[in-house]
C-alpha cells in the first residue's frame, strides 16, 4: 500500500512538491497487486496525472472555499439577479406568443348581429379552444383505463461483447451474444380494479364535457354582456350629442336675450358652463365607447384595436320579454345548468375511485408467457419459453389500503356535498336573476313615460325663457332632467337584456329574445 505523509495540512505547492518528490523517489515496500504486463502507461505516469488532478483540484478548493463549492456545485446561481431590488433578466428561449386572429375585408364591413358574434366567439375564443382540448384529453384518458382490458406484449433484446483477462496474464477471446426476447401478459381477474378505473375515467371525461358547455355559456354571456354594454354607450353617445344640441340653442338664446338687454351676464356664463359640461360628458362617452369596442373585441378572439359594425339600440322599442315562471326555471336549471352537471359528474368519479380504492387491496390473477432465442459466438443457438400464472395477494401495506379507502370515502363525501351546495347555489342564482330580469322590465314603462314628460317639459321652459317668463336656470333644469331620463331609460333597457341573458347562463339554455 503506498502511505501518505502525515502532519498538518500542506498548500497546493507543497502538494505538489510532495507529488514530484514522491514520484522520483523509488516505492518502498510492496504493492497489493502486480501491474498487468499488457499494462500500456508508464506507471509513474499514471500517478502523476493522478496527483496532478489531486493537487489542482484540492488548490481550486482552497482558493474558491470549499464550502462555496459545496453550497452551489452546479453553479445555478449564476442566472439570479445580484440583489432584490435588481429584475431578473431571463436568457430563457420562451415560445412565440400565439398570433391574434384578424377579420376580413368582408368581415369588417358587415354589421354584426349577436347570434353571428356569439358563433364566432365560440370558434375562435382560446376558453372554448382550452375546455374541448381538456375533453379530448379526458376522452384519451379513458383510452388508457380501456386499454388494462387488453393484453401486453413487449420485446426486448439485449447485445454484448465480452472478455476477460486473467490474473495469471492471458486473456479469453472476445464473445459476441444476443438474446432477444418476446413476453406476453395480461390480468385474468383483478376484483374489479380495471372496472372501477374505467368508469373513474369516463367520469371524469363527463366532468371535461360539463366544463365544456360551461365555458360556452361563458364565452356566450360574456359576448353578450360586451355586446348590450356596447349598444348603450353607442346610444349615450347620441343621447350626449342631443344635450350638446340642446345646449347649443340655450346658448344662443340666452346671446340673443344678452344683446337685447333682457338677461344678465349671469345667465350667459351660466349657458356657456353647461355647454361646457355637455362636450367635456360627450367626449369622455366617446373614449368609452372605444373600450367596449376592445372588449367586445376581445371576447371574439380580436385583437382590441378592432372595430366591429352593429346595430344601434332604438329607444322606441320594446324590452325582451319572459313567459316562464321562476318555479319553471329553477326546475329546468337542475338538468340544464353545467356547472351543477359537472358536480354530479365529481360524484361518479368519487363513487369510482372508492371501489378502485377496494379492488387494490384484492388479489389478482394474471397469465404470462415468454420466448427468447439466444445467440453467442462460439456456440450453437438456443431457445427459451416460459408460460406461467401469477396470482397477487396483497397481506400487509403499512395500511396503505387502508387509509386509501377511507380517503376516497371522505372525498366521495365531499364530492356529494359540494353538490348539494351546487344545487342551491343554482336555484338561488336562477330565482335572484329572475327577479332581477323581472325588475328591469317593471322599471321600463316607468322611465319611457319620464323620457317623454321630460322632453315636453323642456320645450315649454325653453318657449318660456324666450319670452322672458323662465330664467336661465329653468332651462339648465328642464335640460338637465331630459338628459337624466335618456340615460335612465337607456340603461333600463340594457340592464334587461343584460339580466336575460344573465339568466339563461344561470338555467343553462337559452331564453327569450337575446338580441333587439
Amino acid at each position: 500500500m503506498i502511505r501518505l505523509p502525515q502532519g498538518p495540512p500542506v498548500t497546493f505547492r507543497n502538494n505538489f512538491l510532495w507529488c514530484h518528490i514522491f514520484l522520483v523517489t523509488p516505492l518502498s515496500g510492496r504493492m497489493a497487486a502486480p501491474l498487468p504486463r499488457n499494462l500500456s502507461v508508464p506507471p509513474k505516469a499514471l500517478l502523476l496525472a493522478v496527483c496532478t488532478v489531486f493537487c489542482v483540484a484540492q488548490g481550486g478548493l482552497a482558493q474558491a472555499g470549499v464550502g462555496a463549492w459545496l453550497a452551489d456545485p452546479l453553479d445555478t446561481d449564476s442566472g439570479l439577479s445580484a440583489s432584490p431590488a435588481q429584475p431578473w433578466a431571463t436568457q430563457a428561449t420562451l415560445p412565440d406568443l400565439p398570433k391574434l386572429q384578424g377579420l376580413s375585408v368582408e368581415e369588417q364591413a358587415q354589421i354584426w348581429t349577436l347570434p353571428q358574434l356569439t358563433a364566432y366567439a365560440l370558434a375562435h375564443n382560446p376558453q372554448t379552444a382550452a375546455a374541448w382540448d381538456g375533453l379530448r384529453a379526458q376522452a384519451a384518458s379513458l383510452g388508457m383505463a380501456k386499454s388494462a382490458w387488453l393484453p401486453s406484449l413487449s420485446l426486448n433484446t439485449n447485445f454484448s461483447r465480452r472478455q476477460a483477462a486473467s490474473t495469471a496474464g492471458f486473456t479469453v477471446p472476445a464473445r459476441n451474444s444476443a438474446n432477444p426476447n418476446l413476453t406476453l401478459s395480461y390480468t385474468l381477474w383483478d376484483f374489479g380494479l380495471r372496472a372501477a378505473k374505467v368508469d373513474a375515467a369516463r367520469a371524469q371525461e363527463w366532468v371535461a364535457g360539463f366544463t365544456q358547455n360551461q365555458n360556452i355559456q361563458t364565452v356566450a354571456f360574456s359576448v353578450a354582456q360586451a355586446y348590450y354594454q356596447l349598444l348603450g354607450n353607442q346610444s349615450l353617445v347620441l343621447a350626449d350629442e342631443k344635450t350638446v344640441a340642446e345646449n347649443q340653442k340655450n346658448l344662443e338664446a340666452a346671446e340673443v336675450l344678452h344683446r337685447a338687454g333682457q338677461a344678465t351676464i349671469g345667465a350667459l356664463y351660466q349657458a356657456r358652463a353647461a355647454m361646457a359640461q355637455a362636450q367635456s360628458t360627450l367626449a369622455a362617452q366617446r373614449q368609452t365607447v372605444r373600450s367596449s369596442e376592445g372588449l367586445l373585441a376581445s371576447t371574439l378572439g380580436l385583437s382590441p384595436q378592432t372595430t366591429l359594425k352593429i346595430t344601434s339600440l332604438k329607444l322606441g322599442q320594446e324590452p325582451p320579454q319572459l313567459h316562464s315562471a321562476a318555479k319553471t326555471l329553477m326546475h329546468a336549471a337542475l338538468t340544464a345548468n353545467p356547472t351543477l352537471q359537472q358536480a354530479r359528474a365529481q360524484v361518479a368519479v368519487a363513487q369510482a375511485n372508492v371501489r378502485s380504492a377496494k379492488a387494490s387491496g384484492l388479489p389478482s390473477l394474471g397469465v404470462n408467457s415468454s420466448y427468447g432465442y439466444l445467440y453467442q459466438g462460439g456456440f450453437r443457438p438456443g431457445d427459451t419459453w416460459t408460460v406461467g400464472f401469477t396470482l397477487t395477494v396483497p397481506l400487509f401495506t403499512g395500511f396503505n389500503t387502508h387509509y386509501q379507502i377511507r380517503q376516497t370515502q371522505a372525498l366521495r363525501d365531499q364530492a356529494q356535498s359540494n353538490l348539494a351546495a351546487s344545487r342551491n347555489s343554482t336555484e338561488a342564482t336562477v330565482w335572484q336573476d329572475f327577479h332581477n330580469f323581472q325588475g328591469a322590465i317593471a322599471a321600463y314603462p316607468g322611465a319611457q313615460s319620464g323620457l317623454e314628460n321630460a322632453g315636453k317639459a323642456l320645450e315649454v321652459v325653453q318657449a318660456q325663457y324666450r319670452v322672458g317668463q323662465a330664467t336661465i336656470q329653468d332651462v339648465l333644469l328642464a335640460e338637465s332632467t331630459l338628459a337624466q331620463a335618456r340615460y335612465t331609460l337607456i340603461q333600463n333597457l340594457v340592464n334587461s337584456y343584460v339580466a336575460l341573458a344573465q339568466l339563461s347562463q344561470a338555467v343553462g339554455i337559452p331564453l327569450g329574445e337575446n338580441a333587439p
